[in-house]
């Protein structure tokens, strides 16, 4: 009787154990904070080499960043990783936007004739450029500016088994220095 109660203890115990590692993968899964920088480049979380592997493997990222009294989230439509060391993204060119406080009311409008679209990098870098779409001119942007940018990725459900390997050519100046590294592990 000790027996079978010592077998059914370790039986569900092994359950648990393989349930609760079925949990921690589902977990990753979905949309993620993977990296944060501030105006300087400095890391404030995560580990930028994680949002490299997720460029390289092809993963959407969307990028945050605020001012004084908004938060912006866009898709990155365009990325570069330059030279293994920093990451840019390009958000989608949107029509502007500007919330307006009239009273008690809180209100979002358009801002007529204008498209923007945003640059920003791993390294605090940042830029902007607007557009007149009526007149096809440009009416502001192209200024060097740098902010705190946050970067999200978004996990497949399932395992992938591709190594995240740097896509440059061999006459980058980081490339001895990434082929004398350990080659990275594959995503799990």
């Amino acid at each position: 009787m000790k027996n079978d109660h010592t077998k059914k203890i370790l039986l569900g115990l092994t359950l648990m154990l393989l349930f609760s590692c079925q949990l921690q993968k589902e977990d990753q899964a979905g949309w993620r904070k993977v990296f944060q920088n501030d105006a300087e480049g400095k890391a404030l979380f995560g580990d930028k080499s994680e949002l490299m592997d997720a460029v390289r493997l092809g993963y959407p990222i969307r990028i945050g960043w605020g001012s004084t009294s908004v938060e912006h989230v866009a898709e990155a439509d365009f990325l570069t990783i330059f030279e293994g060391e920093e990451v840019f993204a390009q958000i989608e060119t949107i029509i502007g936007q500007a919330p307006t406080a009239e009273g008690d009311t809180l209100k979002i409008r358009f801002r007529t004739q204008n498209h923007w679209t945003k640059i920003a990098g791993t390294n605090g870098y940042s830029t902007g450029m607007m557009t007149d779409y009526f007149k096809d001119t440009l009416v502001g942007g192209g200024v060097d500016r740098y902010s705190s940018t946050t970067w999200y990725v978004m996990y497949p459900s399932h395992h992938l088994a591709i190594e995240a390997r740097p896509l440059w050519r061999e006459e980058s100046p980081n490339w001895k220095k990434w082929k004398s590294a350990d080659p990275p592990d594959s995503m799990q």
